[in-house]
Formats: C-alpha cells, structure tokens, sequence
C-alpha cells in the first residue's frame, strides 16, 4: 500500500497513471529506485532502452493505454520530469525518495527493487566496479547497494534477520539509500567529462543548463 497523498500534484497523478496500467507497471516507488539507478549507473542508459521497463508487458503501445484511460506520452513526460527532478536533487545533495508506506512501517525495499532492475541494465559495468582491484566511494556505496540488496531478500531466515547489525541495517535503510545514492552520482556523472554547455545566452542568475538546479553563477559559471 502506497501513502502518498503530501505529494505534489504531478507525482499524484504519475502515481494514479502507473496504477492504471496494471500490476505489470512500475508503482511510484519502484519507478523512483528504477530511475535513480538509471541515473547514477557506472555507464549512461539511453531513454529508449530504460524507459519501456516502467510500463510492463501488457502495455506494449499506445492503444493499450488508451484503453486503460492512460495519455503515454503525457505519463512519460511525467517520468521524465521525475527523472529531471531527482538528477537535481542528486546534484544539490538533497535527494528525497519516494518510498512507500504501510501504516509506521517504511518500504524502501520497493525502492530498492526498482533501483536493482536498474543494474540489470548494466549487470557487467556494476560487476566491475565490485570486483575492481582499485578502492573508491564509488565502489563503497555499491557495496552498500548489495549489503542491502542481501537483507531485503525475503528468503533470509528469521534467526539472520534478528542480527544485532542486521536488524540495524535494515531499520536504518531508509536514510541510509540517499548518501549511498549521492556518493555514486558524485563519482558517475559530476566525476565524468562532461560536453561543453552552450551558455553564451545564460544569464548568471538564469538556472544552469547542465540542469543541476543551481543558478549559474552558482554552479558552471562560478
């Protein structure tokens, strides 16, 4: 069960279009692990190759849709926008994920499984970075994605799960996804070579074209 009712209009309705889709569709959550992963990936997704994994198999055009009541190309705006968002917030270091909620309980696992089916996309680039020879936070934090990946499978036993260091893994997951996340942008993309921006029109107070979210002065232009 999802409880996202604080949510900005555009997420809400994100939210209620993935629904309609079907159990194949991603939920609000998964899709915010999916793109999350898609973003800070060791090498660059294209759009055309992650964006279909979000909708699932019963929605393979837009007719289906359409008769499900759902606009694609108004829903993938909307997933971009959330993707836009979230690469914001990664650059500002403040990102928020959506996580679904039962009653008190916090189900980052759901975020967990979308950011997983992210890897699967590059399964061989994240494999190297876990078996380089080389140390890095990078590496830290994809191993901190694994450590996870491990204590939310729902096959581990009772007696493993009621570890002392365990247990608090598992209660302290949800804050501790953000920083694992932040650390693997910062190496992935901030630490890439990035193409020359076109700013001879950007203001200084103009927000950055690099689409940080910082104004120019702030960010590329300082």
């Amino acid at each position: 069960m999802s409880d996202f009712e604080d949510l900005d209009p555009d997420l809400m309705r994100l939210d209620r279009m993935l629904d309609a889709l079907g159990d194949d569709a991603m939920v609000l959550g998964q899709l915010d692990g999916y793109l999350c992963g898609i973003i800070v990936s060791p090498q660059e997704i294209d759009e055309a190759e992650w964006l279909p994994g979000v909708f699932g198999v019963e929605v393979t055009n837009t007719g289906d849709a359409a008769m499900l009541g759902v606009d694609m190309a108004e829903l993938s705006q909307l997933i971009l926008a959330r993707r836009d968002a979230i690469t914001a917030e990664l650059a500002a270091d403040r990102y928020q994920p959506l996580y679904d909620v039962d009653g008190d309980d916090v189900l980052w696992e759901i975020w967990l499984d979308g950011f997983e089916q992210a890897m699967g996309l590059r399964l061989r680039s994240w494999e190297k970075l876990l078996q380089s020879h080389k140390e890095s936070r990078a590496q830290e934090a994809a191993f901190g994605i694994t450590d996870l990946l491990a204590v939310s499978d729902p096959r581990m036993p009772e007696a493993e799960r009621n570890d002392p260091a365990i247990a608090n893994l598992i209660r302290e997951a949800p804050g501790i996804i953000p920083r694992l996340a932040g650390e693997l942008y910062r190496a992935h993309r901030l630490a890439a070579p990035q193409a020359p921006l076109r700013v001879a029109s950007t203001g200084r107070n103009d927000p950055c074209p690099c689409g940080s979210g910082f104004k120019y002065k702030r960010c590329h232009g300082a």
